[in-house]
């Protein structure tokens, strides 16, 4: 059973229309978190307030899908774009107050940089800039 589970989860992880729908998601945290700059109405205020749970339980339930689509659960954890990802997601739930807040808005900013990881072709570059640094600071010695 638990290998049938895992088949369809993979399958779900790697369908081209979650991970279109994964893009669109981040999409839209990245224009809350533009939106709760500007003084907003209550009604939109609110509105934005649920919009963003609605974004950090998808964000929490594709982790999980993605956690259980691995036949091999540490397989998971090798990969540092995962580990990225729930750090973002399970900092996200910790409730902050006081100067918690401003750690909670840099939380949000970087679930705008979950993009990376959920576009191969960016992830792919990115992956080569973090290759080509140490290359590069060495070169003008």
């Amino acid at each position: 059973m638990l290998s049938s589970l895992h088949v369809k989860l993979n399958a779900i992880n790697n369908n081209k229309y979650f991970q279109a729908f994964t893009v669109v998601v981040i999409i839209l945290a990245a224009l809350t978190i533009g939106a709760k700059t500007f003084e907003l109405p209550d009604a939109l205020s609110g509105a934005i307030q649920w919009l963003d749970v609605f974004i950090l339980l998808f964000f929490l339930i594709e982790i999980i899908i993605k956690f259980f689509s691995y036949q091999n659960k540490l397989n998971f954890f090798k990969s540092g774009w995962n580990l990225f990802d729930t750090v973002i997601v399970i900092g996200s739930l910790i409730p902050t107050a006081g100067q918690g807040i401003l750690i909670a808005r840099l939380l949000r900013v970087f679930r705008v940089l979950r993009l990376v990881s959920a576009v191969p072709q960016l992830k792919l570059l990115i992956n080569a800039l973090f290759k080509a640094i140490p290359k590069m600071a060495i070169s003008p010695f």
